[in-house]
């Protein structure tokens, strides 16, 4: 069989030498070409794909041109297929009518959600309960709901946490799991409710409410085993609509909101019925997980895996939009996907050094909650995966003076990436944004909470320039609009630093086999 021959690669020897390390450590540059990484990013968010959402054809190319690329580079495919097929149900809810008082929503502008039964017109109503912030963690003695019972009722919960300035409580502004939107809506199912508002506000949510529309607007997709409770709405409602409702209901929103920061709380009934009606079309459909493998060389390790992943999923196309209407997420998650394959590429080439097998998984439905990692997550034996490596809206600019690993200071990962970096000249920081939880919101949070140690690594926040160029790209910038689109101008050198981290972690995980190990204390539930 011939062997696939690297596009460009070179070696460069660093003058850099620690006192504790070995020739044989020196940390080797291996390049990857600017335009190697072009190539996918220009593919990935061409118009051609559409925005690549699951279950269409844009989605469907994109999962045809990762089997492609992993065919290339020579990985062997999984489990006998380099697809891994699952279900997704879908349902697009629209001309959404909320009344409460005498008051009625606006569809988009003041609410956005999504009604999860196969049913093309609906209708439900509910007493109000307003349960603070949702949260139930014996781990934080934070509980809510109080056994107060909210079996088909509509749960109004606030989204993030109690104590923001209050480290001592979860974790003062770096968000934890239980401030996510995801958990509110596990939790208010679990709990037997109807339906959940999330009250949207910028502070809380960490982002406009154009990302929530954008996002909530079109076909939510789920896996079926998530529709299995009595939850049957699921959506945001704007802060200022809702003050207007309670206003009108004798309610003060901001005695409520002081009331729900302490341990105390106990959920108020709002002496009002919210009734919810609208249009909803629905359908079942299979779309795929694309996964490779380079097999490992060690008799004793090559069973046990490295896992690089990164989702090929975004949000598609909006035909109600004037002018532009393809959300072509070049950034988000093209780069991340060109950064992953690189590695993938890098790592093919040095296979011989490889003790353990490195799986590349291409996941799909990121988008929809993380979804294809999840099935892929649920479908294997947590003991057989090493550690999580993700990429997620890797940066495109010029280079950093820094490395971050989101979700690294849960492991002992983050020890292993410090003295990996340290070698290379360059700082590690945490992300500034710790405090909208991005830890939670990207594919590797599927594997940490079935307790494989997980990171999102990237390059840092401190560019040469002085522009803060990620920060900007998530706050008030490209991410979940139209505009996230590829650029030939990028420079792309904090897209290569990515890749050489990433290179380097698994090559020193491979040399030194370590214990990767959980500590701290754990900011989500684990399921064994």
């Amino acid at each position: 069989m011939i062997k696939f021959q690297p596009l460009v690669t070179f070696l460069v020897i660093t003058g850099f030498i620690c006192s504790s390390c070995s020739k044989r450590e020196e940390p080797r540059t291996v390049s990857s070409s600017r335009r190697e990484i072009q190539s996918v990013i220009e593919f990935l968010g061409s118009d051609h794909l559409e925005g690549r959402a699951p279950g269409t054809r844009g989605g469907e190319l994109a999962e045809e041109y990762m089997q492609s690329v992993f065919k290339l580079l020579e990985l062997e495919p999984y489990d006998g297929s380099y697809f891994q097929e699952f279900t997704l149900k879908s349902f697009a809810t629209a001309d959404v009518a909320l009344e409460a008082v005498g008051i009625r929503l606006r569809w988009k502008e003041d609410i956005v959600g999504s009604y999860i039964r196969d049913e093309a017109s609906f209708v439900l109503s509910g007493d109000a309960v307003f349960c603070g912030y949702g949260i139930d963690s014996d781990a934080w003695s934070w509980d809510d709901y109080k056994d107060v019972p909210v079996e088909g009722k509509v749960v109004i919960v606030r989204v993030n946490e109690p104590g923001r300035d209050d480290k001592r409580l979860f974790e003062g502004r770096a968000l934890t799991y239980y401030g996510r939107w995801t958990y509110k809506i596990e939790e208010a199912a679990r709990r037997g409710a109807r339906a959940i508002l999330l009250v949207h506000t910028i502070e809380t949510a960490g982002y406009g409410w154009h990302v929530v529309k954008n996002s909530w607007s079109g076909e939510q997709l789920y896996l079926s085993a998530s529709l299995e409770n009595d939850l049957l709405f699921r959506g945001w409602i704007r802060e200022d609509r809702l003050r207007e409702i309670l206003s009108a209901a004798g309610r003060d929103l901001d005695e409520l909101y002081e009331r729900s920061e302490g341990r105390d709380f106990e959920p108020v009934d709002l002496g009002l019925t919210v009734a919810i009606a609208g249009r909803n079309t629905f359908r079942e459909f299979n779309t795929r997980n694309v996964v490779g493998v380079i097999p490992g060389n060690d008799r004793e390790l090559k069973d046990k895996a490295i896992l690089l992943s990164a989702h090929i999923d975004h949000l598609g196309r909006d035909r109600a939009l004037e002018g532009d209407q393809i959300y072509n997420g070049a950034i988000d998650n093209g780069s991340a996907v060109a950064s992953m394959i690189m590695t993938a590429k890098r790592l093919a080439e040095r296979r011989r050094e490889l003790r353990y097998s490195v799986i590349v998984l291409a996941c799909q439905a990121e988008e929809a909650g993380l979804l294809g990692s999840r099935y892929f997550a649920d479908h294997l034996d947590p003991v057989s995966i090493v550690c999580n490596i993700n990429y997620e809206s890797t940066p495109v600019w010029e280079r950093t003076r820094d490395i971050m690993a989101i979700g690294a200071r849960y492991s002992t990962l983050e020890e292993i990436l410090m003295e990996i970096i340290g070698k290379r000249r360059l700082g590690y920081t945490y992300f500034s944004l710790s405090d909208q939880g991005f830890f939670y919101r990207s594919d590797q949070f599927s594997f940490a909470r079935r307790g494989i140690p997980s990171i999102w690594i990237s390059a840092g926040e401190e560019y040469e320039s002085g522009v803060n160029h990620i920060r900007d790209f998530f706050v008030g910038g490209a991410y979940h609009t139209v505009d996230d689109e590829y650029d030939p101008s990028w420079p792309l050198e904090s897209t290569m630093q990515t890749i050489q981290a990433a290179v380097d972690l698994a090559i020193y995980i491979n040399r030194h086999t370590p214990e990767i190990a959980w500590k701290g204390q754990m900011t989500f539930p684990i399921e064994r």
